[in-house]
């Protein structure tokens, strides 16, 4: 062969080679969980550059806070949100769960887990839980409904919660028990603000996976929520009968509000807030919204000798390797990256009620509440889990437990 037939054989074979790469497009896990295109890499370096750009860019007001941290104006939108949630345990074995999101027509999704283990009561839970449409009494903007408030005191320092009403014990939910709390939330602790820190490559990674559109981005915009989180202590009293208690929880405080969310949409996801010994922070998981994002890796960490934060970079916890058909694992481990660490984590499940959300049971959600270990140290928190339920009511749960 002359030098000009090895030269065209040479670059046909690099054609065919390189279009079949780019004509890559396996099915998705599951027919749910998309997989790298031939493109994957492509898109990965386009985003990339787009969100650190966008990063550099869009600087983070603090001053906005003050408006923010607050009960919100909900929008036009039947589906309109602003919530308020913490989620705190200690290494004592006590944990609260309490969440309460403002939606249309006095209506709140709102619930409340109290475990304390010195009471050998096992989870308490709100009254109407696995339900957890709750109604205010006027058109107040606050976050309280049916007994639980969750007030603003000092923007990003401060919050009360309060609870006055029955519990039931999930283990048996014949028996009932007057509870109060009253606690306050208090942090110094810097925040993270989902908008602008998460890691762009991580995000990158995550977005890569969909179909690239004009329609893909005008629904990722239209389905966009501002929410951010912080960590803190929960310093509460808490009467159980005539029973008085003192609780200390490293707690997590999330706040979320946007045009519209809709439950429906969901598909999965795996959320994990815990804290260690050392007094480090961890929130970090994977949601699926296949709307969006079918596989998209979130999270952040406080590092206490730090003090500071930093997002994670990647992380293997995958939804279709854990819990898929309807039930969360219960002793299980991940590993993820952040600040060009590694970290192991070991979860093992102690408690695992669930809710369903909103007025039409939209979604099957369970705080499971957990011992963590990170990397050889202890932990303690919670894993959240969330299914789409596509029974709606007509589950079996609704049934048995409403009236």
């Amino acid at each position: 062969l002359e030098l000009t037939d090895i030269f065209v054989v040479s670059a046909s074979v690099l054609i065919i080679l390189v279009i079949r790469i780019l004509d890559k497009n396996p099915a998705p896990i599951l027919g749910i969980y998309q997989r790298p295109n031939g493109l994957y890499w492509v898109k990965v370096c386009f985003m990339y550059s787009v969100l650190s750009l966008r990063k550099l860019l869009k600087k983070d007001d603090k001053s906005k806070y003050l408006d923010i941290e607050k009960p919100q104006k909900l929008s036009h939108h039947e589906k309109a949100i602003d919530a308020i949630y913490l989620n705190g345990a200690n290494k004592q074995g006590d944990y609260l769960v309490v969440g309460t999101a403002r939606r249309k027509n006095l209506l709140v999704d709102g619930f409340l887990y109290l475990k304390i283990n010195d009471s050998n009561l096992g989870v308490l839970e709100s009254p109407k839980l696995p339900g957890t449409a709750l109604y205010k009494t006027d058109y107040s903007e606050e976050y309280s409904a049916e007994g639980i408030e969750i007030t603003p005191v000092e923007p990003m320092r401060k919050w009360r919660l309060t609870f006055r009403g029955k519990m039931k014990e999930n283990g048996d939910r014949n028996k009932v028990h007057d509870v109060s709390i009253d606690g306050i939330w208090s942090s110094d602790l810097p925040y993270f603000n989902f908008d602008n820190d998460m890691d762009p490559l991580c995000m990158a990674k995550s977005m890569a996976y969909e179909k690239f559109s004009r329609t893909y981005f005008n629904v990722l915009n239209a389905n966009h929520q501002t929410h951010y989180e912080q960590f803190g202590i929960l310093q509460a009293s808490v009467k159980i009968d005539n029973k008085n208690y003192d609780i200390q929880l490293e707690t997590v405080r999330d706040h979320s509000f946007g045009v519209h969310r809709e439950w429906r949409q969901f598909k999965r996801y795996g959320l994990h807030f815990f804290s260690t010994q050392k007094g480090d922070r961890f929130s970090l998981g994977q949601i699926c919204l296949p709307i969006n994002f079918s596989r998209l890796t979130v999270g952040y960490i406080y590092l206490a000798k730090d003090k500071k934060i930093y997002s994670v970079q990647d992380c293997d916890l995958e939804l279709y390797q854990h819990g898929h058909f309807g039930t969360p694992p219960r002793d299980y481990a991940f590993s993820f990256t952040a600040g060009n660490k590694k970290y192991v984590v070991k979860v093992n499940v102690i408690d695992s009620p669930y809710f369903y959300i909103s007025k039409d049971w939209e979604a099957k959600i369970f705080e499971s509440l957990c011992e963590f270990e990170v990397n050889g140290v202890k932990g303690w928190g919670a894993a959240e889990w969330q299914y789409r339920n596509i029974e709606g009511k007509t589950v079996m749960d609704y049934s048995e437990n409403v009236r």
